[in-house]
């Protein structure tokens, strides 16, 4: 099971997180290239695209993303205006040349990512008109997209190993001067093998619980300010006003953690592990699940309407999650005692074949 965790939930997920970075990044050189209002449509689109994926990495940001703060680096908020204002102008004015490595290396955080782009993008929710768009701002937008892509390439590194990437990825790596990952999907497969940092499966399994448990709890905080329609500044995405969409795909993490991968792609999972003590328990977290998506979509929807008609419906998605939150948290219990996870197990009691651990 933690091999498919490994492979069919974070690393798929990460590698289509750099496919859609990498598409950003080349939606942003074609605006560049022509900047017309169709490609800034387009760019606009290939970033919410990006960010729908990146979103549905919430539920593996221990290991690698804990250690070298990928999220930290793709999605910071909240976005540092008026630095990236002045670095425009200094940009304009010919005093300061900003490229991928420059911003990596240079600038802290909050001066892109993920934010800096929308920034650059968006509006009041829509696509910028181009003849808006500065020559710096493009140039801008190119070098933020290209660092999110190799920044998003490391991540997928740290966990697969330097050594088992494609080779136009590791080259790419190797030019922007990243350095060498061992596979930390290696340790996370092998609990209680020399080098491992998990001394059994249950420590692994506890982690993908807890951080399942934390997310759930994050969002349900966060449903509240993303989904007031009268204060836009209430959630993350200011000038996208991507709020829902980050909400539901921040759930699809959760749910493909669960699960064993997305949806077509499945493979063993803490769902089965579960199952195999407490099928009814396994049966209310698959409800809960999709009744938050349920709720949330409800709640955004433009039938909630506003005052005391949509505060019903995000107390009723609150509600929700607040359900899935505290069923997650019974289950984590439920899978640590499972016999084989006690820290001994990796040491010498080996689990049967037909067990869902294998």
């Amino acid at each position: 099971m933690l091999e498919d965790y490994a492979d069919k939930v974070v690393l798929k997920t990460i590698a289509r997180a750099v496919q859609d970075f990498r598409l950003l990044e080349q939606a942003a050189v074609r605006l560049r290239a022509e900047p017309t209002d169709g490609n800034a449509a387009a760019a606009a689109e290939a970033w919410r695209t990006a960010r729908a994926q990146w979103k549905k990495t919430a539920t593996f940001m221990f290991g690698p993303a804990a250690h070298y703060n990928f999220d930290k680096q793709l999605d910071t908020f909240p976005l540092d205006r008026p630095l990236v204002d002045h670095l425009l102008g200094e940009m304009t004015a010919g005093r300061v040349a900003v490229d991928e490595r420059y911003l990596r290396e240079e600038l802290l955080s909050t001066q892109r990512g993920l934010p800096a782009a929308e920034y650059l993008l968006f509006r009041d929710g829509k696509p910028r008109r181009a003849k808006d768009m500065t020559p710096a701002e493009l140039e801008y937008l190119v070098a933020a997209t290209r660092a999110m892509t190799l920044e998003s390439m490391d991540f997928e590194a740290s966990w697969a190993g330097s050594s088992r990437m494609p080779a136009d990825k590791a080259a790419l790596l190797k030019a922007a001067g990243m350095r060498t990952r061992s596979s930390y999907a290696d340790e996370f497969k092998h609990p209680g093998a020399p080098g491992s940092r998990y001394l059994s499966h249950s420590v692994a399994l506890q982690e993908i619980f807890q951080e399942s448990v934390a997310v759930t709890e994050d969002l349900g905080d966060a449903i509240a300010g993303e989904l007031d329609s009268a204060n836009p500044r209430g959630g993350r995405t200011w000038y996208s006003r991507n709020g829902r969409a980050d909400l539901l795909n921040i759930l699809k993490s959760v749910e493909n953690a669960y699960l064993g991968g997305a949806e077509g792609d499945r493979g063993h999972s803490v769902s089965e592990l579960l199952a195999s003590r407490d099928e009814v328990l396994d049966r209310r977290i698959r409800i809960a699940l999709a009744d938050t998506a349920f709720r949330i979509t409800e709640a955004a929807g433009p039938y909630g309407g506003n005052g005391e008609e949509r505060e019903l419906l995000i107390r009723r998605a609150e509600s929700a999650c607040h359900k899935l939150t505290a069923r997650l948290s019974v289950a984590a219990l439920l899978v640590a005692m499972d016999p084989s996870t006690r820290p001994f197990a990796p040491y010498g009691v080996p689990l049967p074949e037909s067990h869902p651990m294998k």
